[in-house]
């Protein structure tokens, strides 16, 4: 059997100091004065086997913060686990005011059963059967599923929470979604059967008008059409004979504007007075040339000059004087910026190199001064001032302790005196040596700091080349950029010169091609009537022949373009065709389709629908089969064994503590508690029926109970004054009951009890009865300055030697 073997604990709860003990019996007995730290003890074995104390978070939730002792820092507990086929597992455990380190013995399913089933703590008995019936549910309270675990219902409990949604159709919706799809798939599917139906008949008489519409249009267009097929009217519709005509056409237009644009210039030409044209012409020819022979050398040189500043300027000149000139300002404000910036950055370097320069100065300065004043106090030493101070004690009169001769000879000054000023003197040199070595120590620092900014304030100057290139280019470009502003009316001036004489050479070469352009357009105009088939006389005006010549392409162009456009509206209106009827056959193979599908997600909700039905019998039938197993083991195993331990330890009490048999099989497992009558009857609730004594050994028994009506999980009882309110009788009854936990259930048993008799009593009753037994026994104290103190003995078998004898 795997038992508790040892425990240690250091400042824990009420436990001040360390405590060893072992746990290594079958029946382990605590006893100490209340205070004394039992329940503590208790606690340290919960925590090392379960990683926390859930017995005190049931009553305070921030438990953690009074796990260590009373102002120490954390506490310890260490617990070893063992037996003789199982490895020796041990955990050690230290608790501070916020959190549990370590890793505890037992894993969480292990640490739960022995909270619920293998730990009875003192603060839990008086309300034990509260606890187990605290839910907000009666179904989901820790005695209820207890039960359900006892009676291995966990199969019909799934089965039964499986099946609960299967009851009701909305309650399949989140564990089954592909049911309600399906449902909602069904009326989606029919709604799309109706919408592609009525999309089919609109797509039907969309059809029957576009035909008639379509067989109008050819009529229009050619008769003959009607009668080709689909292939041969498309082939037909696509050719374009109209195309070539409306090319020419078109050609012609241009040619008859050209003629129109070129008469009107004829026409300016010769109400135009050609003297006046060829004087305007000479006169701006004469100010252009002048103003180039007084301005133009200079304006070019200028300009010339801006673009030798910038490698990647490039100034045609053919371009007006004014654009030249505004490009090369640009270009020269933004350098002079850049200049400008460059050279106020070197200005503001050169004066922080110079204040730093200075301030370096003034830095080293001092630090020689220092250098100084520490040369001058380097006589002072500390140390024979005190070896000083300790011959002030071996003074014996005027006296020197050095070379043994009498002071007063020399000074009226007693020595002592004498002794205690040159000691003063020296302390007081000395202190004011250590402040000059920190002054110098912060000076030199300074220096250093100082000498490093000096150098990176250098690294930002340019140098004299650099420097010099930046100032020529920055006066250059100012000159330039002024000059460049006073030259502005000049080149203005230029410009306009330039324009005028421009165009008064244009006008004059207008006039000049006007009579010759008058002869060519009129033979021009009589071959494009020839080529549009318009008859003319030589007679008709030059403006009447034009506007002949316009008419008729317009008609003509009129004519072909309605015959083309027909032919097109017709190829677009056979090609929507084409497209309805597309549609049409897609959407009754849509129809067919969508209703091949609804006749599939019926089906399958049709076959949903009978495993729901089977589902809804499996579930009422699991249920009258677990109300069948439950009414049975209540009656037959969980309530005759809670009676017999009860009857055991109160066999006067008329009132018998058991579980309420559910009333129906298939009601819902509900653990609910009552009393029986011994002559027959029921009674209440046990809180409300039994005394306070019998009320806590209801309490105790139930817990045993539960504990043996399972498999054990773990061989250990660990329960914390579970006497309170006994009589002897009770008492009895419970070591006989204490024996056979142990010795027959193969339980090692801990129990706790402050009262020194009744440990004396149990103490008695559970010796070891037979070769191998063993009882612990563990006493608990306090010191005189309220340290824990401990002590444990092992009481062993000894044969009755007195029969024998």
């Amino acid at each position: 059997m795997i038992r508790l073997k040892s425990l240690y604990v250091k400042d824990f709860r009420s436990i001040d100091g360390e405590i060893n003990v072992s746990l290594d019996a079958p029946i382990v007995l605590i006893h100490g004065p209340n205070g004394s730290g039992k329940t503590s003890l208790l606690s340290a074995i919960e925590l090392a086997l379960t990683g926390g104390v859930p017995s005190l978070s049931r009553a305070e939730p921030d438990y953690l913060s009074f796990l260590p002792h009373k102002d120490r820092p954390f506490g310890e507990v260490r617990l070893e686990v063992g037996g003789p086929d199982a490895p020796l597992r041990s955990a050690a455990v230290r608790v501070t005011t916020n959190q549990v380190t370590g890793v505890p013995i037992l894993g969480a399913e292990e640490a739960r059963f022995f909270s619920e089933r293998s730990y009875l703590a003192q603060s839990t008995l008086g309300r034990l059967l509260e606890i187990y019936q605290h839910a907000d549910k009666k179904a989901d309270s820790p005695l209820t599923k207890f039960v359900k675990e006892l009676l291995g219902l966990d199969r019909m409990e799934a089965l039964i929470n499986g099946l609960h949604n299967a009851g009701n159709i909305s309650r399949l919706k989140a564990p089954v979604p592909d049911y309600g799809e399906v449902r909602d798939a069904i009326t989606a599917k029919e709604k799309e059967i109706g919408d592609l139906e009525t999309r089919e008949r609109e797509t039907a008489e969309s059809i029957r008008l576009k035909e008639s519409e379509f067989r109008e249009s050819l009529a229009r267009i050619d008769p003959t059409l009607l009668d080709l097929d689909h292939a041969a009217l498309l082939s037909r519709l696509t050719e374009d004979p109209e195309e070539t005509d409306l090319v020419a056409l078109v050609r012609a237009r241009r040619e008859l504007e050209v003629s129109e644009e070129s008469w009107r210039g004829a026409i300016v030409s010769d109400v135009g007075d050609r003297s006046a044209f060829e004087n305007a012409n000479k006169t701006a020819r004469e100010d252009l040339d002048r103003w180039t022979a007084e301005h133009g050398p200079a304006i070019d040189a200028l300009l010339a000059r801006g673009v030798t500043f910038f490698a990647d300027l490039t100034v045609t000149a053919e371009g007006s004087f004014g654009e030249r000139a505004r490009s090369l300002a640009s270009r020269i404000s933004g350098d002079l910026e850049r200049v400008q910036r460059v050279l106020g950055a070197h200005e503001l370097a050169l004066q922080d190199r110079d204040d730093l320069a200075r301030q370096l100065q003034e830095s080293r300065a001092r630090l020689a001064r220092v250098d100084g004043e520490i040369s001058s106090a380097a006589d002072a030493n500390q140390a024979i001032a005190q070896t000083l101070s300790n011959l002030s004690s071996h003074l014996d009169g005027e006296i020197c302790p050095v070379c043994d001769r009498d002071y007063s000879e020399v000074s009226s000054m007693p020595l002592a005196a004498h002794l205690a000023t040159k000691i003063a003197a020296m302390v007081e040199q000395a202190g004011r040596l250590q402040a000059l070595t920190q002054s110098r120590a912060s000076n030199q620092a300074e220096v250093t700091r100082l000498d490093r900014d000096l150098q990176a304030a250098a690294s930002q100057l340019i140098d004299e080349a650099e420097l010099t290139q930046l100032k020529t280019r920055d006066a250059d470009l100012n000159e330039l950029q002024r000059q460049l502003a006073d030259a502005g009316a000049v080149m203005a001036e230029g410009d306009r010169l330039r324009a005028e004489a421009n165009r008064a050479a244009q006008a004059l070469l207008s006039l000049q091609n006007a009579d010759q352009s008058a002869i060519a357009l009129r033979n021009s105009l009589d071959t494009q009537a020839r080529t549009l088939g318009v008859a003319i006389v030589d007679s008709l005006p030059t403006d009447a022949l034009l506007t002949l010549l316009r008419e008729t392409a317009e008609q003509r162009e009129a004519a072909l373009t309605g015959r083309q456009e027909a032919r097109r509206n017709a190829l677009e209106a056979a090609n929507a065709l084409a497209t309805i009827r597309k549609e049409h056959g897609t959407l009754t193979g849509s129809i067919s389709a969508a209703r091949d599908a609804l006749d599939v997600i019926k089906r399958q909700k049709s076959s949903a629908d009978a495993i729901i039905e089977v589902g809804r019998d499996i579930a009422r039938k699991t249920r009258e089969a677990r109300g069948r197993v439950v009414r049975r083991v209540f009656n037959d195993e969980l309530n005759s064994v809670w009676r017999d331990l009860f009857v055991r330890l109160a066999p006067e009490e008329p009132f018998i503590p058991a579980f309420a048999i559910p009333e129906s099989a298939g009601a819902d497992i509900e653990a609910v508690l009552e009393t029986h009558h011994r002559r027959g009857g029921k009674g209440g609730n046990p809180r409300a029926m039994l005394s306070a004594g019998n009320l806590n050994t209801a309490a105790l028994t139930l817990f045993l109970a539960l504990h043996l009506s399972v498999k054990p999980k773990l061989p250990w009882l660990v329960i914390d004054d579970p006497v309170q309110s006994m009589d002897e009788v009770h008492i009895a009854q419970f070591a006989a009951l204490l024996r056979t936990l142990s010795k027959q259930m193969q339980r090692q048993v801990i129990i706790a009890v402050h009262e020194r008799s009744l440990f004396d009593y149990l103490a008695l009753e559970l010796s070891p009865a037979f070769d191998g037994d063993r009882l612990n026994l563990i006493e608990l104290g306090r010191s005189a300055i309220g340290q824990t103190t401990s002590r444990w003995d092992p009481k062993l078998y000894v044969a009755d030697r007195a029969i024998a004898a």
